[in-house]
């Protein structure tokens, strides 16, 4: 009887609740409809803007940005790249706005669920905040291809590797109403794996300062990065599709330009077979595995834009040829070595290139 009366009470609270819904929908002559009341419960129901970008083919190349910079400025010094990377070209997605986050199970790059994770707790904070004017982009993409050690290969360490890493990225943007030059400012998190070289350094008792170890460099074929960042940005595209901006009046084709700055900081960590060689061939305890990556990223897309609309719905395509590169340096929260041990870091930089397409809607 309880059981019955239960359900009878579950059934009264959802006609009271469909009651109460379609009042808004229904005029004050009795069943009239009301288009406009529709309107606003579907644009709250449904997702209001959002764009996705393809990199069909894009380049991907690293190295060692210390010795680089060593070369290049003609430092005479035992830290050479003895590093080669060949990297195959792969693709790279890009998911933004809340056309393809809101209240949508997306799997993307590692096969994760946005509503249940990391990026689906941003997409949450985006809800609470205010859609108009906060974004999420998810960035997707694969690092893949070979790494040849070209120097002497110490402590049974290998002469080549094979890598094949997801490349993430998490940004949350927040688009500015102005039109000084900057579109949106972010915060952002980027994880992925790559092969680097690691320099090492030891205390010389004679010298009084740090100095190079006996064996200057070794390679880590897969050293996992998590970055926390800053940026900023201006997209032309976004001004034409909001009428905001410098772009704002460039409608129909025009030209398309996108740049993005950013820096930021994270943790990434030497593993126990690079130490085991590293700690091998100098006769020494390694200073620390740990180390504090800092990173600078750009990004700049040249090319072609359409803007029109029909209605109220705006639509947008891009085709250009983005560039962009990063380089991480990295240093161990304990400070300069100490006499006693032998410290390695990597120092790196990773970039890319290739044509892009981007399509965009807004409601």
């Amino acid at each position: 009887m309880q059981l019955v009366r239960s359900q009878r009470s579950r059934r009264l609270v959802l006609v009271a609740f469909l009651l109460a819904t379609m009042s808004g929908l229904v005029g004050a002559q009795g069943l009239q409809f009301n288009p406009a009341s529709l309107r606003s419960a579907i644009s709250e129901a449904i997702s209001t803007s959002g764009s996705f970008s393809i990199a069909p083919i894009n380049n991907w190349g690293s190295g060692d940005f210390d010795a680089l910079t060593d070369s290049f400025f003609g430092y005479d010094t035992p830290r050479v790249n003895q590093f080669s990377v060949v990297m195959d070209q792969t693709a790279t997605t890009t998911y933004e706005g809340d056309l393809f986050f809101k209240k949508l199970k997306l799997k993307i790059g590692l096969d994760i669920d946005v509503d249940s994770n990391f990026v689906g707790k941003l997409d949450r904070l985006m809800g609470y905040l205010n859609y108009d004017i906060f974004a999420l982009r998810v960035e997707s993409s694969t690092l893949k291809g070979r790494a040849y050690w070209l120097g002497t290969a110490y402590g049974g360490m290998p002469s080549q590797s094979s890598f094949d890493n997801p490349f993430v990225g998490v940004d949350l943007l927040y688009y500015l109403a102005g039109s000084g030059g900057i579109d949106y400012l972010g915060i952002g998190y980027s994880s992925y794996h790559l092969p680097v070289q690691l320099d090492c350094l030891v205390y010389d008792s004679s010298r009084q300062s740090v100095w190079w170890a006996p064996v200057v460099s070794f390679y880590q074929p897969d050293m996992a990065f998590q970055i926390y960042s800053v940026l900023f940005g201006m997209d032309t595209l976004y001004e034409a599709m909001t009428r905001k901006g410098i772009f704002a009046q460039f409608q129909g084709l025009g030209p398309w330009a996108w740049t993005q700055d950013r820096a930021g900081a994270g943790i990434a960590t030497i593993g126990s077979e690079a130490q085991g060689w590293i700690e091998t061939a100098n006769g020494l305890p390694l200073w620390s595995a740990t180390q504090i990556s800092m990173l600078v990223d750009y990004n700049l897309t040249l090319g072609l834009q359409w803007v029109g609309g029909i209605g109220r719905l705006r639509i947008g395509l891009g085709l250009g040829y983005n560039v962009g590169g990063q380089t991480l340096t990295c240093v161990t929260p304990k400070g300069p070595v100490e006499t006693g041990y032998v410290s390695a870091s990597p120092s790196v930089y990773l970039f890319h290139y290739g044509p892009v397409f981007r399509a965009t809607i807004s409601l």
